[in-house]
């Protein structure tokens, strides 16, 4: 090896570990840039539909956004508000909280009591729960000015996306453009359409997870507004909310519901959970495999393995991303992979056989007749597996 290959070779590794390296510095940027291609392949069709009624491209983008922000300003200040009040009145008389928690204790041990015909039943002491309360109480003041921290360094992230939304809309034919012709001319049209079919893939997954969203709010909302639960749009919008997440955000979404309106009523927390407890069967069960299988088009079970190795990579963020990636994954393995190689073995039917064109080697598969017409010339011998293969 001389020095020019050692040279070419450790080049070759410093760039890969440089490259490696600035990827893992900005990896929230990079996931930030995923997640606003996703969301700008899922509003594309709507801004085609309106360039189509001769409205400017800029003014569909800005009109289409802007909608998203507004519905979710709106959203927000009428579900969100109540929750906070409640939270800080607690926050500001822990007394009251714990009380309001010792009661609810209380009321579910009778329940099992009678339940279980054990008077001694008992979940834990009241003094315990005090002092839970009063360490809970303590923490989440602490942790309070990180928490507003995060919120606005997660406010930024959402400006963000739909920054590079925007610029991703306004700059999609000359981005396209350009990185068709990184390819040779032969290749060129074969890699827009693999861009296209991968975009189409990300706005349909985009837009079922916020169909399930907002089958399952609507579905938490209407049952427990009837039975008189207070609150019911906002616990409704927390389990909306937590479902975006899959796999274990429904679940957070559902506990963190439950114990509001715990706080509130014992009776009104039970039917908040028997509610989210059917629905969530029915997302669970139904419409998210359904959904993310037809989107994606891959296995529902694959779907939930990505899903699992998402988020024991990167949390929460990783399994949000990690469906799209792996439907991303499945397009370029069946359009750079499997469907060249299924093309490179041609085949024609002649007189009974298919023969297989593979490369250095023809094979001959003989399909034999039920009933041979008198007088035909019998078959050359065949191996037991029914299939010549002669050298060319």
């Amino acid at each position: 090896m001389d020095s020019r290959t050692v040279f070419r070779n450790t080049l070759i590794v410093l760039a890969t570990a440089a490259a490696a390296y600035i990827l893992l510095i900005g990896i929230r940027v990079w996931i930030v840039l995923l997640i606003a291609i996703i969301i700008a392949s899922a509003v594309r069709p709507l801004v085609v539909r309106l360039n189509r009624w001769r409205i400017p491209s800029g003014l569909a983008i800005l009109f289409v956004y802007g909608g998203i922000a507004l519905s979710l300003v709106i959203l927000v200040l009428v579900v969100v508000p109540p929750v906070i009040t409640q939270m800080a009145n607690y926050l500001e008389e822990e007394d009251r909280l714990a009380n309001r928690i010792v009661f609810t204790q209380l009321w579910i041990e009778r329940r099992a009591a009678e339940f279980t015909g054990n008077p001694d039943f008992a979940i834990a002491d009241q003094d315990q729960t005090r002092a839970a309360v009063d360490d809970l109480v303590r923490e989440v003041r602490t942790a309070a000015p990180n928490f507003l921290s995060s919120i606005s360094g997660t406010l930024g992230e959402a400006a963000l996306v739909f920054i590079m939304g925007v610029y991703w809309l306004t700059s999609y034919n000359g981005a396209i453009q350009f990185i068709s012709e990184l390819f040779t001319v032969v290749n060129r049209e074969r890699v827009r359409e693999l861009i296209f079919e991968i975009e189409n893939a990300l706005g349909s997954y985009m837009r079922g997870v916020t169909a399930v969203a907002l089958i399952v709010g609507i579905a938490n909302f209407i049952p427990t507004m009837l039975l008189g639960v207070q609150n019911a749009g906002t616990y409704a919008f927390i389990i909306a909310v937590g479902t975006l997440l899959p796999v274990v955000g429904a679940l957070i979404g559902g506990i963190i519901a439950v114990f509001l309106a715990l706080l509130t009523s014992p009776t009104q927390a039970i039917i908040v959970l028997v509610v989210f407890l059917i629905v969530q069967q029915l997302e669970s069960t139904v419409l998210t495999p359904r959904v993310m299988s037809r989107t994606m088009r891959i296995d529902p079970l694959l779907v939930m393995v990505a899903i699992f190795t998402g988020f024991a990579m990167a949390g929460p963020i990783g399994a949000i991303i990690s469906v799209p990636i792996i439907g991303t994954i499945s397009i370029l393995l069946r359009r750079l992979v499997l469907e060249p190689r299924r093309e490179s073995v041609k085949h024609k039917v002649e007189a009974g056989a298919v023969l297989l064109n593979l490369g250095t080697e023809a094979a001959v598969i003989s399909v034999p007749s039920e009933t041979p017409a008198s007088g035909a010339s019998s078959a050359p011998p065949t191996s037991p597996s029914g299939i010549i293969t002669s050298s060319r």
